[in-house]
């Protein structure tokens, strides 16, 4: 799937799955205390290739954790927020090792905000908000793997033109180079008996 193809699917998928999906993951939070939640992407209905999971959240200053495993570099990921309330503004962050070292960032206040990206083994995700209890939606999104069509790296002599015997003159080089050692030779052992 190409980038734009991708984009473009992500953004059916985040009508379907944001306006039709049942309720998603309930938030409770212990106040200024981060919790971090494994998500799990399943099939769902209205997204037609890849899994998805639906969190359906009310952010705040804490930010709430969410951490994927499992995820192999053939598979496209996308990462999709937006606030339910127009003017409400919630941030992303998108990490891979430490939680305060972000690899992409970004915040919104009415339009989805979209990664796209691939990686290997586990990412994280962060949603925090300055207003407490402010509503959000977020689709994570793991794609099918990719196959790519690779070229045969080992193919047939006879598919090249002169059937893979080489140029003439290649072997002819060759001979003068073995013609020159052997000249050389020769010179130096005379050197020696002198």
């Amino acid at each position: 799937m190409t980038k734009e193809r991708i984009r473009r699917y992500l953004g059916s998928c985040v009508v379907a799955s944001l306006l039709a999906m049942p309720a998603g993951l309930a938030m409770a939070q212990e106040a200024g205390k981060p919790m971090t939640i494994r998500l799990e992407p399943k099939a769902l209905a209205g997204v037609d290739t890849g899994k998805a999971v639906v969190v359906k959240g009310r952010a705040g200053r804490t930010p709430q954790r969410f951490l994927l495993e499992g995820i192999s570099y053939m598979n496209p990921v996308g990462v999709v927020l937006r606030p339910v309330e127009a003017g409400d503004e919630v941030a992303l962050s998108i990490t891979k090792y430490a939680w305060n070292q972000p690899l992409r960032e970004g915040s919104t206040d009415e339009a989805p905000l979209r990664f796209l990206f691939r990686t290997e083994g586990e990412f994280q995700v962060s949603v925090s908000a300055d207003a407490a209890d402010t509503p959000y939606r977020l689709l994570v999104w793991v794609g099918e793997e990719t196959q790519p069509d690779f070229a045969p790296v080992v193919v047939d002599a006879s598919t090249f033109d002169g059937g893979g015997g080489g140029f003439p003159w290649t072997w002819a080089v060759i001979g003068l180079l073995v013609l020159a050692v052997a000249v050389m030779a020769v010179l130096m052992m005379r050197r020696k008996r002198a």
